[in-house]
């Protein structure tokens, strides 16, 4: 069961360790030692929260490259700094760079984590936290430390449930099966991202039953002080990761039969960067309507605000769920959003839907000509449009939160459990 927050206790002041992944939206802040962070609003916001009230101690694992992630930190030993903006010890382990290059990748990789482990274990007793704050990436290592400091809170945080964590339930891979027993550990509480993934129902299959769970919906920026960019054509936005499981691909082909069938001149903005970045923009040109399309790799956040404002229509191809935080800011710009309908069969998107209702256009998943066939009735239907714009605006009042006030509820978990223990 997933538990409330209690706001009884008093928040003192805490030693706090918090073991996440590197990002590759964190590196160029760490090159650099100015903290600018780019994606993972959910971590540099809580990063932001926790320093401001407590002393923050934060251990980045470079995880380095795979098939959807790209990891530009070359490093080759640990490295320990401070950066502009952010008052915190900061500690980057290296990837597999520490390595010899002989080594075979897969090996190469364990040897990497079961260093990590080591250096983490000999940080702790170095540094004694109050609580340890691990990300599901070092959900392994966060097993262990339950095992070597059974006194100390030990808390895992699951930002949703992509489809890699989802295959640990029932998969009899080796790898897989290590995931599935290390999220059985015996931990003081797992805090999961509300983005539409199932992830509550994931939790009843996966954690300890006696340990403590919260789902949490992400927040949102103030919007009131940013004026939307200016527009000449109807505007259709997509915002996320170039990659296979975020849509892009499904959006592309859709938005190609869209500009074959309509006659309205339209401005599609795709802002975001991943591995299908490339053929993304050979998709387009080989369809001749580059034109049409504006990629924008990597921008500044109020910069990707002001295309929420300036949007005609909102589309997210997401498969993994839509309480995501892109489609957050969309609910939160008033964007006439399109989505996929709930997935019923894998849990995804019931939570979404409870929470939108009509006040959004639903299309059937991967369906490219159903997404197509939205699309034109909306561009057909500038009323629609506009009906849909005001019917998001009153059904956010429900739920949508500012990130002041949803890292408060963390903060406050946090409190509890340093408290209680």
């Amino acid at each position: 069961m997933v538990k409330k927050i209690n706001n009884s206790n008093k928040i003192t002041n805490m030693n706090i360790l918090f073991v996440t992944r590197l990002y590759s939206g964190f590196e160029k802040s760490l090159y650099q030692k100015s903290w600018k962070p780019e994606g993972v609003p959910t971590i540099y916001n809580l990063f932001k929260k926790l320093s401001l009230n407590h002393t923050l101690f934060i251990i980045f694992t470079a995880k380095d490259s795979g098939k959807t992630y790209t990891s530009n930190w070359v490093e080759e030993k640990d490295i320990d700094l401070k950066v502009e903006n952010l008052k915190a010890n900061i500690k980057v382990l290296c990837g597999t760079n520490y390595f010899f290059n002989f080594i075979p990748r897969k090996l190469a990789m364990i040897m990497r984590d079961l260093r990590q482990c080591i250096r983490i274990i000999f940080y702790i007793r170095k540094i004694n936290p109050d609580i340890i704050y691990c990300d599901s990436a070092n959900v392994v290592i966060a097993f262990v430390l339950t095992k070597l400091f059974p006194s100390k809170p030990i808390v895992v945080r699951v930002l949703g449930i992509c489809s890699f964590w989802r295959s640990i339930t029932n998969s009899q891979r080796i790898v897989h099966r290590i995931y599935k027993y290390s999220y059985r550990g015996n931990f003081s509480a797992v805090i999961g991202t509300q983005d539409g993934s199932g992830i509550e129902y994931w939790f009843q299959e996966t954690l300890a039953k006696h340990v403590p769970r919260y789902v949490l919906l992400n927040g949102v920026d103030n919007l009131q002080k940013i004026k939307k960019v200016n527009k000449e054509y109807k505007t259709i936005l997509f915002v996320g990761r170039l990659e296979e499981y975020k849509g892009i691909l499904i959006f592309l082909r859709a938005m190609i039969k869209v500009l074959q069938s309509s006659k309205d001149n339209l401005n599609i903005i795709i802002i975001g960067d991943g591995t299908l970045y490339e053929e993304s923009i050979n998709i387009c040109k080989n369809s001749g309507f580059l034109d049409s399309f504006q990629f924008l790799k990597s921008i500044p956040h109020i910069d990707v605000l002001k295309h929420h404002l300036g949007s005609d229509i909102y589309v997210s191809a997401n498969t993994d769920g839509n309480l995501i935080n892109t489609n957050l800011e969309a609910i939160s710009s008033n964007d006439c959003m399109v989505i996929p309908y709930p997935q019923n069969k894998k849990f995804i998107d019931i939570e979404t839907h409870k929470l939108l209702a009509d006040a959004v256009v639903y299309y059937k998943v991967n369906d490219v000509n159903d997404l197509k066939d939205k699309i034109l009735f909306l561009l057909n239907n500038p009323n629609k449009i506009k009906f849909f714009k005001e019917k998001i605006a009153l059904t956010k009042l429900k739920f949508i939160k500012t990130w002041e006030k949803r890292m408060n509820e963390e903060e406050k978990i946090l409190a509890n459990i340093v408290n209680n223990n």
